[in-house]
């Protein structure tokens, strides 16, 4: 819930006033995620948020190295 939240008064400050900073924020809390479970690198992370009939859409494009083993998942 905490990450919710964050978003939240994310978008509600700076969604007008620095829109790079939001993806950047957005990309960030992505990266922490999807690098659980995959080799990532952060440059090779595409984001973009685009307004669609009053909902946000939000598009997220990765490319991994390889998937991570069970072993090295986190507990």
């Amino acid at each position: 819930m905490d990450l919710i939240r964050r978003l939240d008064n994310i978008v509600q400050k700076d969604k007008e006033n620095n829109p790079k900073y939001l993806i950047d924020v957005i990309k960030s809390d992505f990266f922490y995620l999807i690098n659980n479970y995959f080799e990532v690198d952060f440059e090779d992370i595409a984001l973009d948020i685009r307004l669609k009939d009053n909902s946000y859409e939000i598009i997220a494009n990765c490319i991994g190295d390889r998937m991570k083993v069970a072993k090295t998942l986190p507990e």
